[in-house]
């Protein structure tokens, strides 16, 4: 739980402004989500469980409407939330604050918000963050993305190379790292085999 006794409490903007709400989530920076219990419990089993038990006087506020601090930031929340919304779409400023919302999806089990981040993320730095994706999409089991970020990898020359580590090395097993390897090597080979036969 964050700490929010000295920090001024402010609202969030549209969609998460509706009075008609009946929770509110404070973000650790202090700004107030005001969302449904219906649609954080449909697309979260943690907060299922969570709204199942009796809120306490300290987390009420001024309305009758209980007040949840998280621990994440607003602009992290309000991603998450907004990949929870079907007819909404929130862009990543950048990779490392999409795995920040991934983080708190995970955290959350939200699952399909989770897969929307991972699609959001492949479409926006694909190009060129493609070993921290296929870092991410192996951690996260989303084969379809590995092998879309597998293959850009091919750009690279000696991949194995200890001078071409990258920031996602932290986000991947051995294991998963060996399988990008051997799909590299492989390819080279069969790209040698193809010069030989059809030389130019």
């Amino acid at each position: 739980m964050a700490d929010t006794n000295e920090i001024a409490i402010v609202q969030a903007q549209a969609p998460f402004d509706d009075h008609n709400c009946d929770i509110i989530l404070r973000s650790a920076n202090g700004v107030d989500f005001h969302v449904f219990k219906l649609i954080l419990s449909l697309v979260s089993p943690v907060f299922k469980d969570m709204f199942a038990l009796p809120q306490s006087e300290s987390q009420s506020g001024v309305s009758s409407v209980p007040v949840i601090t998280v621990t994440e930031s607003s602009t992290t929340l309000e991603s998450l939330l907004l990949l929870c919304y079907p007819a909404a779409t929130p862009i990543f400023d950048s990779l490392d604050d999409a795995k920040v919302v991934m983080k708190a999806a995970s955290k959350y089990d939200m699952q399909a918000a989770l897969s929307r981040a991972g699609d959001l993320a492949m479409a926006q730095f694909l190009p060129n963050h493609f070993l921290e994706l296929y870092a991410l999409s192996c951690r996260f089991g989303w084969p379809h993305h590995a092998q879309t970020a597998a293959t850009r990898t091919l750009e690279i020359k000696d991949l194995g190379r200890p001078s071409n580590m990258f920031n996602g090395m932290r986000d991947i097993t051995a294991l998963d790292h060996h399988k990008l390897l051997e799909y590299h090597y492989k390819c080279g080979i069969a790209a040698q085999t193809v010069g030989t036969l059809f030389p130019g």
